[in-house]
């Protein structure tokens, strides 16, 4: 979610995933630009002769401009977007919405089948319940609280019509899309840059990251994993092609006598998900990687990881505390189990523990059939006319 914070703070708390620096030939250079939008920080970079500096530019500028344009359709902050108006309407019948929004919310449906209803865009009067757009709480909402707006809340709440490119919302619900839309805002911008014919280029929206062809050097992008109760790193992943997401307890929550609550809300019971610490998602579009590792989060480490391991062309990091932490988080060396389906060893896709890390590796679970759902990388045709 971009939501009303310090800007300097959701800077910090949301890169959790960091780009590490690569080598670069001379044929192609870097160009580096930084904005605040969607309530975070967008850094794009773009690779182009040194000649072609002032089209260098120009990518960057366009770039930002297809993040902008989501957030000024889908943000809750602005009293224009489309999604505001959606809310604002609910019970009123279908409305009619862009292409992008339409398609952003088609998407949602997707994953909140593909999750069991774990993601769901509908969340937004839970989350207003526990007081994480202003972090106003310090006290958790009573049973009664939570269930009356349960009925708020589901998947049959939200209706498309698909011909006409409208939507609808059940009286007293309301949407955010929080849970995909930054990844649907970076498939935007490296399809302006596939456009534009850009060669390389990478862009960061607040931890979740889309890549767009290789880096000169000719090695893999190479990504930082940081440590979700540390500052350091957990590990190091490799990949050539895709997004990377990640979703986790520590960027918005609140502590009550010692339980840590966390904006990542399962919108099947009304409480903030709980069992797992961060999950990093590898997929063929951010997008897919945005819902994929907020569905997991919820999930949780068993039934998330399942998740994962099953879908096509998608890999997964989990990250949970060893048994003893469970109950608290006393010990100062946060130990943390990792289980992850990126394969080990060197490759395409890798994953290397730092040294120093307390850490347990632990593969998927033996015996699961990987690469059955294809659909979980759904939609693949993201861009727009």
């Amino acid at each position: 979610m971009w939501l009303v914070a310090p800007l300097g703070v959701l800077a910090v708390a949301w890169t959790l995933v960091t780009f590490l620096h690569t080598s670069f030939q001379d044929d192609l250079v870097p160009a580096h630009r930084t904005w605040t939008v969607m309530g975070t920080i967008l850094e794009a970079t773009v690779y182009r002769p040194p000649t072609a500096t002032t089209l260098a530019r120009a990518d960057l500028e366009a770039a930002h401009g297809a993040v902008l344009k989501i957030d000024q359709l889908m943000s809750l902050y602005r009293s224009d977007s489309e999604l505001v108006a959606l809310n604002t309407q609910a019970g009123a019948g279908q409305i009619e919405v862009s292409a992008a929004t339409f398609q952003v919310l088609q998407a949602s449906q997707h994953y909140t089948r593909l999750s069991g209803g774990a993601l769901d865009v509908t969340v937004q009067p839970l989350v207003q319940l526990w007081g994480f757009y202003r972090m106003e709480r310090n006290s958790i909402p009573s049973m009664e609280e939570i269930q009356a707006v349960l009925r708020q809340v589901g998947a049959d709440r939200l209706e498309l019509n698909g011909s006409a490119g409208t939507a609808a919302l059940a009286t007293g619900s309301r949407l955010d899309l929080g849970s995909i839309a930054k990844g649907y805002a970076i498939d935007q911008a490296i399809a302006e840059l596939r456009a534009r014919g850009v060669p390389a280029a990478l862009i960061d929206l607040g931890g979740n990251i889309g890549v767009l062809g290789q880096p000169p050097s000719g090695r893999p992008w190479a990504v930082g994993v940081e440590h979700p109760r540390k500052d350091s790193l957990i590990g190091l992943l490799r990949f050539r092609e895709g997004a990377i997401a990640t979703s986790g307890d520590y960027d918005r929550y609140f502590e009550v006598e010692g339980r840590r609550f966390s904006h990542l809300l399962d919108p099947r019971t009304g409480w903030p998900a709980e069992g797992l610490y961060a999950v990093t998602v590898l997929a063929p579009n951010a997008t897919a990687a945005d819902a994929l590792s907020t569905a997991a989060f919820v999930l949780g480490p068993e039934r998330g990881m399942a998740l994962l391991s099953d879908c096509e062309d998608v890999e997964g990091l989990l990250v949970q505390p060893l048994a003893e932490e469970t109950e608290g988080e006393q010990d100062s060396a946060h130990r943390v189990v990792i289980q992850t389906t990126f394969p080990t060893r060197e490759g395409a896709v890798s994953f290397v523990l730092e040294s120093g890390t307390a850490a347990t590796l632990r593969p998927a679970a033996e015996g699961t059939e990987l690469s059955s759902m294809p659909e979980c990388a759904w939609p693949l045709g993201l861009e727009l006319e």
